[in-house]
């Protein structure tokens, strides 16, 4: 399988900022956020932007069909910050 890219482009934003937000999609990578199936997550964000906790909510069992239940659905993760001039 081939890996995937996304490329985020944040003009005008400080290399404290782009860290910040750098660190928030690593986190939400490890946790998980992006594999749940059939439920939601709930971010939690201080006073100054940062993220303090993550709520995950899921259905383990539904009549009508099957849930899938959570996996990993990615290899590996790289969050690099690049710096551009």
């Amino acid at each position: 399988m081939q890996a995937g890219k996304i490329e985020i482009i944040l003009g005008g934003a400080s290399l404290e900022d782009t860290e910040r937000l750098r660190l928030m999609i690593h986190t939400m990578f490890q946790q998980g956020v992006f594999n749940i199936r059939n439920g939601y997550a709930m971010i939690h964000f201080d006073h100054e932007g940062l993220m303090r906790e993550i709520e995950v909510h899921m259905k383990k069992w539904r009549n009508d069909k099957p849930v899938i239940p959570l996996q990993n659905i990615f290899d590996s993760v790289k969050i690099e910050v690049i710096q551009r001039k």
